[in-house]
């Protein structure tokens, strides 16, 4: 899952229950700016849901037959707060990494790829 509010919570959540056998939350800011209720994200922490905090979705890598086989992140740290308040997310130089993915929810947009 990419994003960390509420519907995000829900998603990887059901994601565990319907079978899967890892379900990743990537978020670009740090738990405590996340948009989620607090219950929310404690529910699925208990349910085995994990978190990459701090990261942000640079690519989504398929293979030639159109499959999302990764997702390339970066790390970020909290810079100066936005126009929103919250401390902005600023890249990491040199931190990208590959993660091994199958499926790719990005709750911001509502879209699934």
């Amino acid at each position: 899952m990419v994003g960390a509010g509420n519907t995000a919570m829900d998603s990887a959540r059901v994601a565990r229950r319907m079978g899967a056998e890892a379900v990743t939350v990537v978020y670009r800011r740090s738990r405590r700016e996340s948009p989620a209720r607090t219950e929310e994200l404690e529910h699925a922490i208990e349910e085995g849901i994990e978190f990459l905090w701090l990261t942000n979705p640079v690519e989504i890598v398929g293979n030639s037959s159109a499959w999302v086989t990764g997702m390339r992140v970066q790390t970020m740290e909290l810079g100066e707060p936005d126009a929103s308040g919250r401390r902005r997310p600023v890249p990491v130089a040199g931190s990208e990494a590959l993660i091994d993915i199958d499926t790719v929810c990005l709750l911001y947009t509502s879209r699934c790829v």
